[in-house]
């Protein structure tokens, strides 16, 4: 066998060798060379006065300190470190196994990490492992002081899916302390990290309240809203959201000699915790949907329920989009759940009742509906049954998912022709006809914002930038929002489905200088108070859900404005008497003829508050007239203040059918 020329380390008694393999034909060195060799090999041996030791090094790590002491206030920390016969390139590595110490580095000789805040009376202790390679674990004890302050003890109990209860406990029953709730998603939208960042947004918020209603004892004032507290407190917190991360907090407040501001005095104790959702059952749903381009037709069966229930439609991209043949999963479900309950949260706090956002959002029965979509764009529908759950409407049956797709649309050669008249200082007639039945939509902007590049760049600056509304059919839009002395641009396109179908249209004019009002307010008259109630239950398509204001303790009222001549822009309206004595007249006056008001108007008031009635005309070319002040009134509503309706119906022309006319003038997104 052949053998190539190779040196080979081998152990032996732990001690390395260097065996060398002589080939055979080496054999044939001369015997002097060898000797040569051997000789000077032994004679440098012999002169080195140093022998090579070759005991193995030992690798080491010393702490400075073995034990730190560290206040209960916590902060930055380091220690110093040694490292003997360590391996070039390689620190040690710090680990500890409690969650108030963070941020360990080992840095070039010095320990460095982050010790917490005690919140708790009693000292903590514990040990942080120094690793480093083929050696045994170092540890530094590290020893932190307890508080010397209150603490809190903080119970969550009594949960159902929308409600729990709280208690908390000081460990001095005398301090105040303010309690609070919040979703941890608060947390994350308002940038809060630390617990400074939360004083500070709890003390902004705590102070703007007090200083809204002038308080001249803070404390008290702290302590009677129940947002402080004295010793143990139990708080009973409803109409929370099932499956939300939730966060109860407390902490002990110091207030000032003066009763008039307060300081964090403890650190911020809290506990996080959730409410679990309710059991969901199967309900199916047979759900046929009928597709005409973007245009899709839902028809829609509960398979043996009659209760209530919802859906919604994503388009693919969105989070909430499946595809077809998806397994929705407990997580899918959860999501579907926290989805609906955020938003009815969103209503509940403008004013709505549970009962009332059963009725208002959801569905019950076989229902047909149609409605425009997107033109080739995969959609998922996800229905699933709504019930009252603890005194709120819940997600009650696993989500169903059932996916469609919209079908392309076509161009056109739909010809739109516009027509600008009537234009003076602030008002201008437009009438836009288009040559077919296709939809289009419309867009008043002045010139100057209109990018001067390619139709198909405005086009989409349009849509990018503004809500543009869809139309069928001639329309006339009388504008009466435009500024003196400046140009302005009608555009229209075809436009269905999310697609453009047609070139770009569009007219430009200029508006005229202001002059001096020809026209002046001869009297503004107005009575009340109606129901609401019963204005909804005779006109329930015009006054949809109107009763429920009612129950929030508004009322309505007619108005109507008489003038010198006629005119078809009158701004009038009813503003709180210490609105208008807070923010002024002109600024009452710039949000007035920011609307447009009908000439015979159904206001709405809170019984038991003082209103004063403005109002602003133009004359025929655009002119402001000075603005008209009424004297303060107020109506306390009941049922027996409420007036006969029949009142408000003939003041208003209810039984009358006019035609609606359109509002061309751009919304911007």
């Amino acid at each position: 066998m052949h053998h190539s020329n190779r040196n080979h380390i081998f152990a032996y008694e732990n001690k390395l060798y260097l065996s060398v393999s002589i080939n055979r034909t080496m054999r044939k060195i001369k015997l002097s060379v060898l000797l040569t060799t051997l000789v000077a090999a032994l004679f440098a041996v012999g002169c080195n006065e140093t022998p090579i030791d070759e005991t193995p090094k030992t690798t080491t790590i010393e702490l400075a300190e073995s034990s730190i002491n560290v206040d209960a206030d916590g902060g930055d920390c380091a220690v110093n470190y040694t490292v003997t016969n360590g391996i070039t390139g390689i620190d040690i590595v710090a680990t500890a196994d409690v969650e108030w110490i963070t941020d360990l580095k080992g840095d070039n000789g010095t320990l460095r990490f982050k010790v917490a805040a005690n919140p708790a009376n009693e000292e903590r202790t514990t040990k942080i492992a120094i690793k480093y390679p083929a050696i045994e674990n170092v540890y530094l004890e590290v020893k932190q002081a307890g508080f010397e302050g209150v603490t809190f003890q903080m119970e969550i109990s009594n949960k159902t899916t929308t409600t729990c209860t709280s208690k908390v406990v000081p460990s001095d029953p005398e301090v105040p302390y303010i309690i609070y709730m919040a979703e941890l998603d608060y947390f994350y939208n308002m940038g809060i990290t630390t617990a400074e960042d939360l004083f500070i947004d709890d003390y902004n918020y705590f102070m703007g309240m007090a200083e809204q209603y002038d308080v001249a004892m803070l404390e008290e004032f702290l302590l009677m809203n129940q947002i402080a507290f004295k010793g143990e407190s139990t708080i009973s917190w409803t109409n929370m959201t099932p499956d939300k991360e939730y966060v109860l907090y407390a902490y002990a407040i110091e207030v000032n000699a003066e009763n008039n501001d307060y300081s964090l005095a403890s650190p911020i104790a809290y506990t996080m915790f959730s409410l679990s959702s309710s059991e969901l059952s199967v309900v199916e749903f047979d759900v046929q949907i009928e597709v005409n381009g973007p245009e899709a037709t839902y028809n829609i069966k509960p398979v043996n329920y009659d209760g209530k229930y919802y859906l919604d439609i994503y388009a693919e991209g969105d989070y909430m989009y499946r595809s077809p043949g998806s397994e929705l999963d407990d997580s899918y479900a959860r999501t579907v759940s926290n989805t609906w309950m955020s938003m009815i949260s969103i209503y509940m706090q403008s004013g709505y009742t549970a009962e009332q956002l059963l009725e208002i959002m959801c569905l019950q029965g076989e229902e047909t509906y149609s409605e425009v979509r997107n033109a080739a764009t995969n959609y998922a529908m996800v229905i699933y049954a709504i019930e009252m759950v603890d005194g709120l409407p819940q997600v009650a049956s696993k989500p169903q998912l059932i996916n469609f797709s919209t079908e392309a649309v076509e161009m056109s050669d739909m010809d739109i022709d516009i027509k600008v008249e009537n234009n003076y200082v602030r008002v201008a007639d437009i009438t836009v006809t288009p040559s077919t039945d296709e939809p289009y939509t419309i867009a008043l902007v002045a010139t100057e914002e209109v990018p001067t590049t390619s139709d198909a760049e405005i086009i989409s600056w349009l849509l990018n930038n503004f809500d543009m509304s869809l139309y069928r059919g001639s329309i006339f839009s009388h504008v009466n929002s435009l500024k003196p002395e400046t140009d302005y641009t009608v555009m229209a396109f075809g436009y269905y489905g999310g697609t453009v179908t047609t070139d770009l249209f569009r007219v430009d004019f200029t508006t005229e200088a202001e002059g001096e009002c020809q026209n002046s307010i001869v009297d503004v008259r107005w009575d009340g108070p109606f129901s609401l109630m019963e204005l909804e239950t005779r006109f329930p398509d015009k006054y949809y859900n109107y009763s429920m204001f009612e129950s929030m303790g508004w009322y309505a009222m007619w108005s109507e404005i008489e003038t010198a001549e006629p005119t078809q822009d009158a701004f009038y309206t009813i503003y709180r008497a210490d609105r208008y004595t807070i923010e002024g007249k002109e600024a009452i006056f710039n949000d007035l003829v920011t609307y447009t008001s009908a000439q015979k108007k159904l206001l709405t008031g809170e019984s038991g508050v003082l209103y004063v009635m403005c109002a602003v005309i133009m004359d025929n070319k655009g002119n402001y007239s000075p603005m008209w002040v009424s004297e303060p009134f107020m109506y306390e509503y009941s049922a027996e203040t409420k007036k006969p309706l029949e009142e408000i119906i003939e003041k208003l022309g209810l039984e009358e059918t006019t035609a609606q006319r359109a509002s061309i003038v751009a919304k911007r997104k």
